[in-house]
């Protein structure tokens, strides 16, 4: 949402990892964690995650690959948008391809902002829109659950017409 100027309150940041694998080079990024003076755990399904202390707040940065129940299709991968945060350049998924991500994990969070981006797309004075051709597509990218996406879409107020 950041990057689309939409405010929120930030408590994590996926991180998706395509060029290293934190299962097959964990110390890798361990040792990444103590150059940086950052906290380093795995959750319950064993992805690794980082927590860094950021203008006295805890943001935790969950390390996500295409494993497991997670399957993000290399056509958003492609698709991603390029930002340069303090000289590093890093791809960001678009905010098309991130309202179908927080639709098929059919979550209370997911809901939540769902709704909220419903709320801000609404607003005639927001400069935020979304190409519903592109969204169409990118819920193409997951046959078996697209009618659920449609439909958490649509009940969140994302209308895909």
């Amino acid at each position: 949402p950041l990057l689309y100027g939409i405010d929120w309150n930030i408590h994590d940041i996926d991180l998706f990892i395509t060029n290293k694998s934190t299962i097959m080079e964990p110390e890798l990024f361990e040792e990444i964690a103590r150059e940086n003076d950052w906290d380093v755990g795995t959750d319950m399904s064993g992805m690794m995650y980082y927590e860094l202390l950021v203008n006295a707040h805890v943001i935790r940065v969950d390390l996500m690959e295409n494993i497991l129940d997670l399957y993000i299709p290399e056509e958003m991968l492609i698709s991603a948008v390029k930002v340069s945060i303090d000289n590093l350049e890093v791809r960001s998924i678009r905010l098309e391809d991130l309202l179908v991500l927080k639709a098929r994990e059919a979550s209370e969070e997911g809901d939540e902002f769902l709704s909220r981006i419903a709320e801000i797309l609404a607003d005639p004075d927001s400069k935020i829109n979304i190409d519903k051709n592109y969204l169409v597509r990118a819920i193409n990218y997951y046959p078996d659950d697209k009618n659920s996406i449609e439909r958490r879409l649509e009940k969140s107020g994302i209308y895909l017409e």
